[in-house]
């Protein structure tokens, strides 16, 4: 098993090097990932990504001044936690989390604070990620209905911070569902208007490494999601697509890529445009090597 020091470290170079692919490559690429692997019935949407960074002040600065992201005003909770979010025209976000205080943190918050201080040490990266219901359905519908598949799920928090999560070292302590808008800065915009110099709009694709990635799966489609079999990254990272509404998670098997249980599991992701978006790949070696692909939509979606 590979030390998760030097599996992010390899992480970064397989992104950069993802840079360097030439223009043919790329277009069969784009060919290949424009069909959307998406599950209208799912009662399971992209919610939000937490994302550990070390240097929340200077990250936050080239998202805006470098990629044209607007950056929401930083807050920090009583765990000593402090959070910059990048919101979306269809209410997903992007949380970008840094640790800036000696809080005496609740027992749960400890946890927290103690995972995203090993994501930070180690670089940072996606930390968690953040499903919610559809059409109303809360933190309690979700997990009534996957609580004999699986049954470490529970209900912690309160508030803003109330989840269904699963204990520390649990195979899918990644994933966890929250209440739509929970811990939204601002109300869930469903009128797509982009609210970036970008033109982004929303989270469309997040790749998840998954310790038991067949485990993961079966959890999902316990939703209702879809399953569109295997799929491929621009760097060459092959995962499993699975549809859920109105985006996709990839799931790959962390085991064949020599990950360790430690790293960062939410890799990459990909970023709704409008039609007059630019397509970009940004690559952030200040975040774990996190890379967001940024794909404009088609002028009669």
């Amino acid at each position: 098993m590979m030390h998760k020091k030097v599996w992010g470290s390899a992480w970064r170079i397989l992104a950069a090097s993802a840079c360097a692919l030439g223009a043919t490559a790329a277009t069969a690429l784009a060919q290949e990932t424009r069909a959307e692997c998406v599950a209208p019935g799912s009662l399971l949407r992209l919610d939000h990504v937490p994302v550990a960074v070390g240097d929340l002040e200077a990250l936050s600065r080239r998202l805006t001044d470098e990629f044209g992201f607007h950056v929401q005003d930083r807050r920090r909770d009583a765990n000593g936690l402090e959070t910059a979010a990048i919101g979306f025209g269809d209410g997903t976000r992007l949380e970008l989390r840094t640790l800036s205080g000696s809080d005496d943190p609740d027992a749960s918050g400890a946890t927290e604070v103690r995972r995203y201080a090993e994501l930070i040490a180690d670089g940072g990266g996606g930390a968690y990620l953040a499903l919610s219901g559809t059409d109303g359905t809360g933190v309690d519908d979700l997990l009534a209905v996957v609580r004999d598949v699986e049954p470490d799920l529970e209900v912690v928090g309160s508030g803003a911070g109330r989840r269904a999560a699963f204990p520390p070292n649990h195979p899918l302590h990644p994933v966890f569902f929250v209440d739509a808008d929970s811990g939204a800065q601002e109300p869930r915009n469903l009128s797509g208007a982009p609210e970036h110099p970008n033109g982004a709009r929303g989270l469309q694709a997040v790749w998840v490494m998954a310790e038991d990635p067949e485990r993961l799966t079966r959890f999902l489609l316990a939703f209702g999601a879809r399953d569109c079999g295997p799929s491929r990254h621009p760097e060459h990272l092959y995962g499993r697509a699975v549809g859920i509404r109105g985006g996709t998670v990839y799931v790959v098997d962390a085991r064949l890529w020599m990950a360790d249980p430690g790293s960062a599991p939410v890799v990459s992701l990909t970023v709704h445009g409008g039609p007059e978006s630019i397509s970009d790949n940004i690559v952030l070696g200040n975040a774990g090597g996190l890379w967001i692909e940024l794909r404009p939509s088609e002028e009669n979606e």
